[in-house]
């Protein structure tokens, strides 16, 4: 089958739905079906550059055709422009692709079936039109699939639809986890918005410094004006590849962040062995705390000190909750969720 992944606004954003798109695609592709990626627009990455792109800033084993509905870079987020273009084109292109199904990420206006819509979480308040417009929108869909139990109950109390949980795919054999001996006093948080909170990040290495502990935080995200502070380190930016090497071989991610659908970063932490200290943000099924990780349900940063501060004290504590993780993120390996996508594409067909 021919699969349209649809990402409603930017294909050049370094998200994680554009993660989940290109992985998608490339375990679809294993499976035998022939994916095409379309979106809106792209941004900053010449048009003719863009397929090569996007298989390296998502280490992907092939390309993935790309199209979009503009043919030139755009700005901004235009939202009622966005939803009439796919209104008025969406739909011819793809039946000029010859697609069979679309996998849509962010819902949008589409006159083509059968398509799956998929929600990657409700981060924004809904006025009464959108909440109505949004509701019609989902029911005109064939299936609406969350990424999380979390979302799922997200998705029934302010849209009142249903939908299936499918988790998100993870690329197990890109992640070279190093021995416990191997690895430097580095913890990682990865976001620099402010959703994710990396000032409680900073000041928690702060409190461990003065307690004496040689610990470095390393902060990796889009650039943006933080504190440059003692044992604190900005990569902004970094390829893919870098950020996974930096994240195994770290003893730990960090992650107080005020919303999470499910936490890519913290897949990507479990699948390097890498223990998490996560807020009461990241779903619970997700991070079982002192099982897979440790659970923080505040945002005091001494708090996450704390936390921290067990995993760095404590050997058997760090093995116990990286050989658990381990075995945990298998579940998420790309291969089996595409399946679990192919599968449900046959029944709306």
């Amino acid at each position: 089958m021919k699969i349209a992944l649809i990402r409603r606004e930017y294909i050049t954003h370094i998200d994680g739905v554009n993660r989940f798109i290109a992985l998608l695609a490339e375990g679809l592709a294993k499976l035998g079906h022939t994916p095409v990626i379309v979106s809106w627009c792209y941004k900053d990455i010449a048009r003719n550059e863009l397929e090569q792109w996007f298989k390296e800033v998502h280490d992907l084993d092939s390309h993935i055709p790309i199209h979009t509905l503009k043919a030139k870079p755009c700005r901004g987020d235009p939202w009622l422009r966005i939803a009439w273009d796919w209104w008025t084109e969406g739909s011819r292109l793809l039946h000029e692709e010859g697609v069979d199904v679309a996998i849509v990420n962010g819902v949008i206006p589409l006159r083509f079936r059968p398509k799956i819509v998929v929600n990657h979480g409700i981060t924004l308040k809904f006025s009464k039109l959108h909440l109505l417009i949004a509701r019609r929108l989902y029911k005109g869909y064939d299936r609406i699939i969350c990424v999380s139990s979390k979302v799922k109950r997200e998705v029934k109390e302010v849209l009142d639809v249903d939908c299936d949980v499918t988790p998100l795919p993870v690329k197990l054999n890109l992640f070279k986890p190093a021995r416990y001996d191997e690895r430097e006093n580095i913890v990682v948080h990865i976001g620099t918005r402010p959703v994710k909170n990396p000032h409680i990040s900073i000041e928690a290495i702060r409190i461990l410094r003065r307690r004496g502990y040689d610990v470095k935080l390393v902060i990796v995200g889009p650039p943006t004006k933080l504190p440059k502070i003692e044992g604190i380190e900005y990569r902004y930016s970094i390829p893919e590849k870098e950020k996974l090497e930096l994240l195994c071989g770290a003893k730990a991610l960090v992650l107080p962040s005020s919303y999470e659908a499910l936490s890519y970063v913290t897949l990507e932490a479990m699948a390097c062995g890498t223990p998490v200290v996560v807020s009461s943000a990241v779903p619970e099924e997700v991070v079982v705390n002192g099982f897979n990780g440790i659970r923080v349900d505040s945002y005091d940063p001494e708090d996450y000190a704390n936390a921290l501060e067990k995993l760095l004290r404590d050997e058997e504590l760090w093995l116990k909750l990286s050989r658990n993780s381990l075995e945990f993120v298998s579940q998420f390996d790309f291969a089996k969720v595409a399946k679990k996508y192919s599968d449900v594409i046959r029944e709306v067909l």
